[in-house]
């Protein structure tokens, strides 16, 4: 109730701010206060490339038959990557709770990623819980209640969580940094297709 609320303010204060405007300009309305609900950022956005740094080529870019990514990420056979970017506050509800979902799809030529997925948050280094997350989906035997499974979406891509977050307690000035490393427990990361990064409220 208070996000609605909340949203309910914020769209009549930008009615209030957009006044007249020229006709080739967007008047504010609600649907773009809910845009803040869910932000979309592409696999160049998120994907930390240290090569330049290690001088290893970690993935390649390839062009995505999907309209909304203009070129999605196939990583080569690495056990680690990382995910790194700030996320602008005012592209979220305030204090409000968000998942972060990777959007993926594992290549045709990809034939392991059966094992789990440890999730470690660099930044907070001292917090020793980790996120445990499938690419494929485990026997419901091997699943336990922190354990992230991927899911299928209706845009044909696969989802599964990566992080959590507070918009407000995790606000660092203006943004919320997040830097994660994915760890293989066997075998690489090889064949696993990254369209982007999904990030909506709880």
């Amino acid at each position: 109730m208070v996000q609605v609320k909340q949203l309910a303010a914020d769209s009549e204060e930008i009615s209030k701010r957009s006044g007249n405007v020229d006709d080739g300009e967007k008047a504010l309305s609600l649907n773009e206060v809910n845009e803040k609900k869910h932000l979309m950022l592409s696999a160049k956005e998120v994907l930390y490339d240290s090569s330049k740094v290690k001088r290893v080529k970690l993935f390649h870019l390839k062009p995505s038959e999907d309209p909304r990514f203009q070129e999605v990420i196939e990583l080569l056979p690495r056990q680690v990557f990382s995910l790194k970017c700030k996320i602008q506050s005012q592209m979220l509800l305030p204090d409000a709770d968000y998942m972060c979902y990777l959007v993926f799809k594992l290549s045709e030529k990809c034939h392991g990623l059966h094992c789990p997925v440890k999730v470690k948050d660099v930044l907070h280094w001292k917090n020793k819980e980790m996120g445990i997350l499938y690419f494929r989906t485990p026997s419901p035997w091997n699943i336990h209640d922190n354990h992230w499974v991927p899911k299928k979406r209706e845009d044909g891509w696969m989802e599964v969580i990566v992080w959590k977050f507070n918009s407000t307690s995790d606000l660092r000035k203006d943004y919320i940094p997040m830097h994660l490393k994915l760890i293989a427990y066997e075998g690489t990361m090889s064949g696993l297709i990254v369209g982007g990064l999904e990030i909506r409220p709880v």
